[in-house]
């Protein structure tokens, strides 16, 4: 009696052609792995090499550009603070000018200048909290009008003040502190604030970053004088 294995088809035998061709394949495969892995050492120091050329060349690229973008960027504040500057000579009513350039709050009617106060800039400032949040402050330049005037306001303070000091961020109902931006407070249309000293509170002693700090006796003898809508030029 034959044994039953004998009379089974071979999948191998009965298809030559697929066995050779799947041979060929995984050879050939095989092969490429094998040529790329032994290349692969000399792609690396290549690559290292070229990174490190274009790295140098990319640098000098980059300051080139940046510089001429630095200048461009000079160039065009520059006329902003002109045109704004002319602006406000032009007005012939009641307004404020913020001279960055003199550290000066003036109240004008017209080219008559009413009253000057010294004040202080606070600088510009990027704040990145330890959760991906970001805030950038930068001082203003252009024209603006009054938005609210306040006297004494329980003002609420940021966030990224805390974050900015290296503080845990209070609660909400924490965070408002009567006089915590001063007994004057000039907002502008764009959330630019004009204040006078912080009496309490994490900005008491500081300077905001992005707003403008009068003194109290000086920022009194301009607040009655101004109203909602009034212009004000910052150059």
């Amino acid at each position: 009696m034959s044994d039953p294995s004998t009379r089974r088809p071979s999948f191998w035998r009965d298809h030559p052609l697929f066995l050779w061709g799947s041979l060929t394949v995984a050879a050939l495969f095989l092969a490429g792995a094998a040529a790329i892995a032994m290349r692969v050492p000399r792609y690396r120091a290549e690559a290292a090499q070229f990174n490190a050329r274009m790295t140098a060349a990319e640098r000098a690229t980059r300051d080139s550009v940046l510089a001429h973008r630095g200048k461009r960027t000079q160039l065009a504040v520059a006329i902003l603070q002109r045109d704004i500057r002319v602006r406000a000579l032009q007005q012939k009513k009641v307004h404020l000018a913020v001279v960055i350039a003199d550290s000066v709050l003036e109240l004008r009617h017209g080219r008559a200048t009413l009253r000057r106060a010294k004040m202080q800039i606070g600088p510009d400032a990027e704040v990145k909290a330890p959760d991906g949040r970001a805030w950038r402050l930068v001082r203003p330049v252009g024209e603006r009008r009054v938005a609210d005037l306040q006297r004494s306001p329980v003002y609420t303070v940021p966030e990224w003040v805390y974050v900015r000091q290296g503080q845990p961020i209070p609660p909400e109902s924490e965070r408002r502190v009567p006089g915590g931006l001063g007994s004057y407070v000039i907002r502008l249309d764009d959330g630019t604030e004009i204040h006078t000293e912080p009496q309490a509170g994490p900005l008491k002693g500081t300077v905001k970053p992005a707003s403008f700090q009068v003194r109290a006796r000086d920022m009194g003898a301009i607040f009655d004088a101004l109203k909602e809508e009034t212009p004000v030029y910052i150059y």
